[in-house]
């Protein structure tokens, strides 16, 4: 017998916005995140995803508008309620869910059956045949009808659920006109964002190149979707203080009360103006601004949907590089790759993923890359450059000329190897102790000439190696001091 063959179209379960809101944008700092909120002048009411009070609430709008008869109320929304329906909706579900199996193995019987021609006539096989026909009809009409209910209660589980997770939210009530096309926005803080930030930067040694993508992993829970906003994303935390702390005189007998900074009110002090924006859906691009003290990164024409772990790119920039080899002989004497490039922005301390030619080379921390000013990077150990420290005189605490003062000595020889098949570019870092008083005295042990020698007892060689050429050298110190018995 042929089978039956239905088609029954299934969709996946979506996240609804629901309210009556209107983001146009958020500010995120490191350590809080601000929502600005259109009104609609049509309207007297709007739903707030946080919940919060009215004087924290800061109207931003220009002499085209007025608002009067503010007041912020809580919403009537009952968590115990919602919790309630997300119950009895699971139990619908389940039991659907359920129905539609016990229907799916009744239809599969069906149609399998099998006619032995030795236990029934050609009479029963037409009745059986009608039979199974019209049950195959009738079931999967049924199983059509389920499917369509049960999808319905899992668009109804994912809006409460979307609710629920929104927490408890504020309503404001409000009066406003405007002319002009102006438009009235407010601002204030929510919680209810999750942000996982990071750089990715990408090293490009035979184009000399580097790339620095900043990119952020963005949850909201707040019950309603965002469409089509501006995400500003600031380098630095948000602070209440706006100027330096208070002096205070320290006298040496009496001493005053600790010193207090001076904080403004709890009104949220922005640096930029919030425009209206027309609300049309645009690819997301991104964008660096700076103020006169700051700056921030610019991501415009998001969407993120409420529980949906959205990602978002901040920036996107190119560097030209120079590279050498960096080794450590103070340390482990190993050869590391090193890039050096001046970037045209700021970017903060951040989390990053380092890759070079494309190969991931580990999870690294980003200092922060000062604008205008060369950064250097280590993108892990060259394995091609080839490093031996021997250890060849260690002479501790012997007479020196007197008595009265003993000498330390400690040398190592160092040979380089370049296994490349191109010449590379060594910056060798080594240490010598530093005095730190005046009888102490340090002595420098090398014949090789050193690039640079700083206060901290740091001491750079620079040279070239060719491609499989070799260098040796030594490299040590003297320490003369008093003896003390």
């Amino acid at each position: 017998m042929k089978k039956s063959v239905f088609l029954i179209s299934l969709f996946g379960v979506c996240s609804f916005s629901f309210g009556n809101i209107n983001v146009e944008s958020l500010d995120i700092y490191k350590n809080r995140t601000f929502v600005n909120q259109e009104l609609n002048s049509f309207d007297n009411s709007v739903d707030l995803i946080s919940n919060i009070s009215l004087d924290e609430i800061r109207f931003v709008y220009d002499k085209n508008c007025t608002v009067s008869n503010t007041k912020v109320i809580r919403n009537n929304t009952s968590a115990q309620d919602i919790s309630s329906k997300i119950t009895n909706l699971k139990e619908k579900i389940a039991y659907s869910e359920n129905e539609v199996k016990s229907i799916k193995t009744v239809l599969s019987s069906l149609e399998n059956i099998r006619f032995e021609k030795e236990a029934v006539s050609l009479e029963n096989i037409k009745q059986v045949s009608s039979y199974a026909k019209e049950e195959l009809k009738t079931n999967y009409n049924t199983l059509y009808k389920l499917n369509l209910q049960l999808h319905k209660y899992k668009i109804e589980l994912n809006t409460l659920r979307q609710t629920q997770k929104s927490q408890k939210h504020s309503i404001l009530k409000y009066t406003t006109t405007c002319k002009n096309n102006s438009s009235v926005v407010i601002n204030y803080a929510i919680s209810n964002i999750h942000k996982n930030s990071f750089y990715e930067i990408k090293a490009n040694s035979k184009d000399k190149n580097i790339d620095i993508k900043n990119m952020s992993f963005i949850t909201q829970s707040s019950g309603y979707d965002f469409k089509d906003i501006d995400i500003n994303l600031f380098t630095y935390n948000y602070t209440n203080q706006i100027k330096p702390t208070k002096f205070y005189p320290e006298y040496l007998d009496v001493y005053s009360n600790p010193p207090v900074a001076y904080m403004q009110s709890d009104a949220v002090m922005m640096e930029k103006s919030i425009s209206k924006k027309a609300r049309v859906l645009k690819k997301p691009s991104f964008s660096y601004s700076e103020t006169a003290t700051k700056s921030f990164f610019k991501a415009s024409n998001i969407t993120l949907v409420s529980g949906d772990k959205t990602p978002v790119v901040f920036a996107n920039e190119n560097y030209k590089t120079s590279s050498s080899i960096e080794i450590d002989g103070y340390a482990n004497a190993k050869a590391f790759y090193k890039v050096e490039f001046l970037s045209d922005k700021l970017f903060s301390t951040l989390n990053t993923r380092l890759y070079l030619d494309e190969v991931f080379i580990a999870r690294s921390y980003t200092n922060e890359i000062k604008k205008d000013k060369k950064t250097s990077m280590h993108f892990g150990e060259d394995r091609f450059i080839d490093v031996k420290k021997e250890l060849i005189k260690d002479m501790k605490e012997e007479p020196f000329f007197t008595i009265n003062k003993i000498k330390t000595q400690k040398e190592w020889k160092y040979t380089i190897i370049n296994n490349h098949s191109e010449k590379k570019s060594i910056s060798f870092i080594e240490r010598i102790p530093v005095s730190k008083h005046e009888d102490i005295k340090v002595k420098l042990i090398s014949k090789i000439k050193y690039t640079k020698k700083e206060n901290n007892g740091k001491i750079s060689y620079d040279f070239v190696l060719k491609p499989k050429e070799k260098i040796s050298f030594i490299f040590g110190y003297e320490v003369e001091k008093p003896y003390k018995k």
